[in-house]
């Protein structure tokens, strides 16, 4: 149950007051051009807490001061007020109550948002399926059809061409047309548990890495050549006792066995060296010599080609000589330099790995061992041994399955709901066919109906062959008429609220606030406006949807009958805001507001 119940203007001046009244069901408000409709219907949003200035607008400036917005809802009262200066100027209490609370625009809307969101488990469900905070306010892209987007049958909702609504729409949508929501609810709550262990997880696998990083630091200070892994925390704590007691006796704790290793492994080596270096030099000695031999060899030989009966004293030298080259060629066969430099280069590696182990004992005193035993111990005391990254895996995995099927079902559409709801718009357009040739024209197409269209949110008309139309031979058929599209798009709203409204779970506002919406229409098809309105009220009551119109026609030739209406203009007003007188010139304007 709904229902706007008056509209208090205050003005600038003290003393000036006036109220708009309003009834349940239709309600009609004829002015004509520059009487403020359009600054009507936009402070009615206002009153519901659209955030915009409305001081900026000639309408409102240095002429109102602020408002009051009563109204019922579930049987029960409400008062509000705002600001026309300072939006964030607001107020808020229960009829019965005295007295207003001042509060700013957040827990304005927050409190009107607990007024209009009666069931908390969906609102809860709807904010964990958007992931985001939604609101009553998000579900005005339902509620106001202005003028400048009349006729528009693709993202039809008037709001929609702000982004602050048609960012959040596709994902409005799939939640409301989405036949996986107990399934996605429970999956989220499975999701929020495992997020939860996860988290506590991933906190203890940090800690363990930085233990394990902190105690192996320390390590490295005390000089003990092993590093912790995890699970060798008994190992350690050994060796950190060992060590202890000895800093405690006074015993130096400058070498490990480590080093005393190495410096073996270097004296070998460099005693190798030596010997392959007096090798080298041996070789080069025996080298020389046999080459003065040779020279010497080669006289001798000349002096025997002259006198050969002294053959015989040479042939024992030219056997030794052939002897010595036969070592000669042996020995260079074994000494290489490149062994001298393969040894020479192992030894420095290990002279490098000497002076760094050195070092690393060299620059900590005994104070600094004793201090990091005590701390690998204390960090230590925190280590989790018994952390099983095993189980992390094992939720991450079981996590994105989750998610995986939460993203499946999210995508899903309930075909049967949509089906409904496409039946609804078009039955309520086909409703205007008796006073309108609009309708008429198009139901004498074969199979002629309105589908909607969840992608692109979209009422489109469309044909099929067959009577009893097959939605895979449904074709697309294009009107070409503003006044069709605009009496389909009002089709579209009116078929959204019943849905929503029947549903009685979401945050909404059930009222329809419409702007001027007999401009493209003739005076022969105005009445189709009539006749939709009128046929919405045959399925709920008029109590559970408030219709609000502005228009510059009389209500009888829509073919409208009014629950109650008035006309802005008369007794001294101008318009829309009593206290304000438009300049001359403007009175005269065809511009429509």
């Amino acid at each position: 149950m709904f229902n706007l119940i008056e509209l208090t203007l205050y003005g600038e001046v003290e003393g000036q007051i006036f109220t708009y009244h309003f009834v349940e069901g239709i309600n009609y408000f004829k002015g004509k051009n520059d009487s403020g409709k359009t600054e009507f219907y936009t402070f009615l949003d206002y009153m519901f807490g659209a955030n915009v200035n409305l001081s900026d607008k000639e309408w409102f400036r240095g002429t109102l001061s602020s408002a009051q917005l009563v109204f019922s809802y579930n049987d029960r009262k409400f008062v509000v007020a705002r600001s026309i200066s300072n939006p964030d100027k607001n107020y808020f209490r229960y009829f019965d109550e005295e007295g207003f609370e001042e509060v700013r625009l957040n827990e304005y809307r927050a409190r009107l948002n607990i007024v209009f969101s009666e069931d908390q488990k969906t609102l809860k469900e709807l904010r964990a399926f958007v992931e985001e905070d939604i609101g009553f306010r998000t579900f005005t892209v339902f509620n106001f059809l202005g003028e400048n987007r009349q006729g528009v049958l693709s993202d039809f909702f008037d709001k929609c061409s702000r982004l602050e609504y048609s960012i959040k729409l596709p994902s409005l949508l799939n939640y409301i047309f989405n036949p996986n929501i107990a399934r996605i609810s429970e999956l989220k709550k499975r999701e929020e548990n495992l997020k939860t262990k996860l988290e506590t997880l991933e906190n203890q696998a940090r800690q363990n890495d930085d233990i394990l990083g902190r105690v192996n630091h320390q390590l490295k200070i005390l000089g003990i050549n092993r590093a912790f892994n995890g699970k060798n925390a008994m190992t350690i704590l050994h060796e950190i006792d060992s060590l202890q007691n000895a800093l405690e006796k006074g015993e130096s704790a400058t070498k490990s066995l480590a080093i005393t290793e190495l410096e073996a492994i270097y004296t070998s080596l460099d005693e190798q060296i030596k010997r392959q270096k007096n090798a080298e030099y041996d070789h080069k000695r025996f080298v020389d010599a046999s080459v003065k031999q040779k020279v010497l060899l080669d006289r001798l030989r000349e002096m025997v080609e002259q006198k050969p009966m002294y053959a015989y004293l040479i042939e024992p030298i030219i056997s030794l000589t052939a002897d010595l080259d036969k070592s000669i060629s042996f020995n260079k066969y074994l000494i290489q330099e490149t062994t001298t430099r393969e040894l020479q280069k192992q030894r420095d590696e290990i002279r490098q790995q000497i002076l760094a182990n050195k070092s690393r004992f060299a620059i900590y005193s005994v104070s600094e061992k004793s201090q990091a035993a005590t701390l690998i111990k204390e960090y230590l005391s925190y280590y989790d041994c018994d952390f099983d990254s095993d189980k992390l895996a094992e939720i991450r995995s079981e996590l994105k399955k989750i998610r995986e099927e939460i993203r499946m079902l999210q995508n899903a559409n309930d075909t049967e709901k949509i089906s409904n709801l496409s039946a609804d718009i078009t039955h309520l357009y086909k409703t205007s066919s008796g006073v309108s040739e609009l309708a008429g024209y198009d139901f004498r197409k074969t199979g002629f109906h309105i589908s909607y269209l969840k992608n692109g949110n979209i009422i489109q008309p469309q044909i099929s062959d067959e009577e009893d139309y097959d939605i895979s031979q449904n074709k697309n058929y294009y009107t070409g008429s503003m006044a069709r599209h605009t009496l389909m798009q009002l089709c579209g709203y009116l078929g959204f609220l019943r849905m929503l409204i029947k549903e009685h779970k979401y945050p909404l506002v059930p009222f329809l606030v419409v702007d001027h919406i007999s401009k493209p229409f003739d005076s022969k098809n105005r009445k189709a406006l009539g006749a939709v309105l009128h046929e919405v009220y045959k399925d709920i009551r008029k109590s559970e949807l408030q219709i609000i119109l502005f228009d510059d026609e009389d209500a009888s030739d829509l073919g409208i009958t009014p629950d109650y209406s008035t006309d802005l203009l008369g007794k001294g007003k101008s318009g829309f805001n009593p206290f304000y007188t438009p300049p001359k010139e403007q009175s005269n304007s065809t511009s429509n507001r």
